[in-house]
């Protein structure tokens, strides 16, 4: 008895030992990341303590330079004090985490005229572990309601076909950056914190809680489907690789197979990237700034079809895994 007792208290003291040192080396490596952060903003005169505010700038150079490249020439927009207070705001409708990340690793933002996308998310640094981003977001959105951008957006997944069938989005009168500043600051997040990472050589999710639990029966890889139907129409629309411009008269359709599946939009459908993008920024206007969410798709002004995507018990199923977000888990 007293071997066993002696035993047991050996296994309890290395046991104890171990955990100490566990601990021990994660605190250790804690601070060696955070001073790796701090020496990665120093070089690229990010302060941490600024506001997001005061980080709209003018455009990087390299920025311009991809545009310029592809033959395109935006130009620099001047902001105005309302349009720096609906900055302001968007930052503010940020969940916890995003402020926090934003905080660490957003250099700055900046907004052009006549930018041909919306907003584009461009990595400052080089550095394998640290990420610090810019991002440039197209002037336009400024004076566009989420409704009024979302639609917009939603419509060029269509051409031809029956002039009388319509398609929109139903997502409040909320200015459009919120929306888009949600999306593009879920991708900074997600790059900063590596939620979603893949294998570099094989492209297969790494084995950390979030990429597992969040691919789980929907994603193989960066954009490879895990999910049951696999031929849906849904997996047609131009965000995919070879994908195609519906019709208008396959507008009902098409929402009744985005119904079908674990995706938010059709833009979800992209990669895992834009997935966890989407379903965040859908989830965080619906749920807690409390706007609609709703396609909608009418035949001579009457609608024939509607489905609000947060409603779908296959995208119910996932949103636990966003109290990440919230501090919550």
């Amino acid at each position: 008895m007293k071997c066993l007792i002696h035993l047991f208290r050996s296994i309890k003291t290395n046991s104890i030992l171990g955990l100490l040192a566990i601990t021990s080396f994660t605190a250790l490596q804690s601070v060696a990341q955070t001073k790796q952060l701090r020496d990665v903003q120093h070089q690229y005169n990010l302060n941490p303590n600024s506001s997001l505010l005061s980080r709209v700038t003018d455009t990087p150079d390299d920025v311009l330079k991809k545009f310029r490249d592809a033959g395109m020439a935006p130009t620099e927009h001047h902001l105005t004090d309302e349009e720096i207070a609906i900055i302001s705001d968007a930052f503010d409708a940020l969940p916890l985490l995003h402020q926090r990340v934003l905080k660490q690793h957003l250099k700055s933002i900046s907004f052009l005229d006549n930018m041909p996308n919306t907003a584009l998310t461009s990595p400052v640094t080089r550095d394998e572990d640290i990420n610090l981003y810019h991002i440039t977001f197209r002037s336009g959105i400024l004076h566009q309601t989420i409704s009024e951008w979302v639609t917009e957006k939603e419509r060029t997944c269509f051409a031809g076909g029956d002039s009388t069938v319509s398609v929109s989005i139903q997502a409040g009168g909320l200015h459009a950056l919120t929306y888009v500043m949600l999306h593009e600051g879920t991708h900074v997040v997600d790059g900063s914190l590596h939620l979603i990472s893949a294998d570099t050589v094989s492209g297969k999710a790494q084995r950390n809680v979030f990429t597992a639990n969040f691919s789980k029966d929907v994603w193989k890889n960066i954009n490879s489907y895990d999910w049951l139907v696999r031929d849906s129409i849904v997996l047609q629309s131009r965000f995919r690789p070879g994908g195609r411009l519906f019709l208008l008269t396959e507008a009902a359709s098409v929402y009744a197979g985005l119904a079908q599946t674990p995706f938010v939009s059709l833009y979800s459908t992209a990669s895992w990237h834009e997935d966890l993008a989407e379903l965040l920024t859908i989830y965080h206007l619906t749920h807690v700034l409390r706007q609609p969410f709703r396609f909608v798709v009418k035949q001579n002004g009457k609608e024939v079809y509607s489905f609000e995507p947060m409603g779908n018990t296959l995208i119910k199923k996932r949103t636990g895994l966003l109290q990440r977000f919230y501090g919550l888990s």
